[in-house]
């Protein structure tokens, strides 16, 4: 699917929030303490999968990172689009490069739009872009820079089956997976840490 609305850094709330989710410390590839964002490349107009609002089902197995670290394993079923993404090359189980020299992968990747497919009620379609966020007893799936296999077309869209760490955090995550709906939380939802309590920023209004 050509991406023809995407909006790489659009100056929004929601921009923010998911930069902090994705390329914060404590992502699977992330040494305590230190941040990815310095590995940051955009991806121009290649193929990708984007597993931002999606669920996920833990595997029983592991994954391993380029460094073969393992973590438990989950997998996703994630749109692939076409379009400017954000990657990692080093990350994850990347290679290096915005795309696989195997045909039959895509990476996981990311980008800011305001809305992509999305798996609701069994049907894929083309939804809004929607945030929540979702309590440390959760877990959530980290797909960014993770592979995945292509797993044909459904609903009119290419769909990559992703392969994914499972992670806690102490702290809320975010996700926008559910549409808003806080049951997609407990689904392993693909997400990433706040670093923060959301109950206790506040606008700052002049008094």
């Amino acid at each position: 699917m050509k991406r023809t609305d995407a909006r790489i850094f659009p100056f929004t709330m929601m921009a923010l929030v998911c930069a902090m989710m994705l390329f914060a410390a404590g992502s699977a590839d992330a040494k305590p303490g230190r941040s990815s964002l310095r590995q940051l490349t955009i991806c121009h107009d290649t193929e990708f999968a984007l597993c931002a609002a999606s669920t996920c089902v833990a595997t029983g197995g592991f994954v391993r990172n380029n460094q073969g670290k393992k973590y438990p394993a989950v997998t996703c079923e994630c749109p692939i689009l076409v379009g400017d993404n954000v990657a990692d090359l080093n990350g994850g189980n990347m290679k290096g490069s915005c795309t696989s020299s195997n045909p039959d992968f895509v990476y996981s990747t990311f980008e800011f739009s305001d809305s992509f497919p999305q798996l609701i009620s069994g049907t894929w379609q083309d939804a809004p872009s929607v945030m929540q966020v979702c309590p440390s007893q959760d877990s959530f799936s980290q797909c960014w820079n993770w592979q995945c296999t292509r797993a044909g077309t459904v609903d009119g869209f290419a769909i990559a089956d992703c392969t994914c760490p499972l992670e806690k955090t102490s702290d809320s995550f975010v996700t926008q997976a559910g549409q808003g709906d806080s049951s997609a939380c407990a689904e392993l939802p693909v997400g990433g840490p706040l670093f923060f309590n959301p109950s206790s920023t506040h606008t700052d209004n002049g008094h």
